[in-house]
């Protein structure tokens, strides 16, 4: 899984939409203020108004504010309206992919590793995380092994993931 220079666009115009509440702002404003080049910006608005994160308006005083609620919207909300579902591996999301599917276990580690994905990206919301950033629970979390006892023994152990798991 690789989170893409749009994505990463997206999350910047989602927070720069958020910091504005509920006023309009132009996507040409975002764009020069997040550093995104503008003819990108404005075809990630057309990602972000499909998947109704945004709404946009036009006119004078139009532009864009948020259309969802980030206390609800999730980081896996926006990662799948951008770049489609979470996976590490075609074989999990497309089972005819590979006919060696069924008996593979690296398919089982890839479905492991999707699921972890999943939900940790599940577990953030928008509003979070732009509140707390780094300290949110959930990043602070994957980040640091020195949280508590058990998750040190599995670090220990087992290395990061193994941590991450604890």
């Amino acid at each position: 899984m690789d989170v893409t220079r749009r994505c990463d666009y997206a999350c910047r115009i989602l927070q720069a939409a958020y910091r504005n509440g509920e006023s309009y702002m132009s996507v040409a404003e975002i764009a020069d203020q997040e550093g995104i080049p503008y003819a990108f910006a404005r075809s990630i608005q057309h990602d972000l108004v499909k998947s109704e994160l945004i709404k946009t308006v036009r006119g004078a005083r139009g532009g864009l504010v948020l259309n969802c609620d980030p206390a609800r919207t999730t980081m896996l909300d926006v990662l799948e309206a951008v770049q489609g579902p979470v996976s590490v591996s075609s074989c999990v999301l497309d089972p005819d992919s590979c006919e060696r599917q069924e008996g593979c276990s690296y398919n089982k580690v890839w479905r492991g590793a999707d699921r972890l994905l999943n939900s940790y990206f599940s577990s953030i919301t928008l509003e979070d995380l732009f509140k707390q950033g780094a300290s949110h629970p959930a990043v602070a979390a994957a980040l640091s092994c020195d949280t508590c006892a058990a998750r040190e023994a599995a670090c220990a152990k087992g290395g990061a993931l193994a941590c991450a798991l604890a």
